[in-house]
């Protein structure tokens, strides 16, 4: 049975989702099940920036619950970026770099034979080459509208993104539901 090892970049899939979909929570747990397709899952990374509580402590708590929901999930490990500030803007810092470093790493390790990277982000790339040079597959799910054609051809498969696939990964929102999910 082949191993599979999930690579979330979490802010590129937040963005996705909410530029494609509008604002929708994502039931992870249904999603983490649908990317496996009876295979053997590894291991399911997500990668996001951590919130400074003195930047914004609203998303601060937000994120914590968030994390915490995560966390619950079984073969789930959350990573952490930075925010830096630049100017009036926060930016990420090392995510990107982190996922890459680690789908590498651990497709050298022998510990995965599918990686699945849910990004469009043309700059995991390198890192897809190098993976795929060990013999390793990569499959890339992300919404075609916002995925680098190079990561598209790049990738061995790219399973589309869109409100069908992701038809039963979609909670439905109560009324009162607030809070940031990513």
């Amino acid at each position: 049975m082949l191993r599979v090892m999930i690579f979330i970049d979490g802010s590129n899939f937040y963005h996705g989702m909410r530029d494609i979909l509008g604002r929708v929570n994502v039931d992870y747990r249904k999603l983490i099940e649908k990317l496996t397709r009876r295979r053997y899952l590894v291991r399911a990374y997500y990668y996001t920036p951590i919130i400074n509580r003195e930047e914004a402590e609203e998303q601060f708590h937000s994120q914590h619950r968030f994390i915490t929901y995560l966390s619950d999930i079984p073969y789930v490990q959350v990573k952490f970026g930075k925010l830096v500030r630049q100017g009036e803007a926060l930016v990420e810092k090392s995510i990107d770099v982190r996922l890459a470093v680690d789908m590498v790493r651990y497709a050298a390790m022998g510990y995965y034979d599918v990686a699945v990277l849910v990004s469009g982000d043309g700059d995991f790339v390198p890192a897809v080459e190098a993976v795929k040079e060990m013999g390793r597959q990569v499959e890339c799910v992300f919404f075609p509208e916002e995925t680098a054609t190079v990561l598209r051809q790049t990738a061995d498969v790219f399973v589309e993104l869109n409100r069908y696939f992701l038809s039963d990964c979609i909670i439905q929102r109560q009324p009162e539901q607030q809070g940031d999910e990513r």
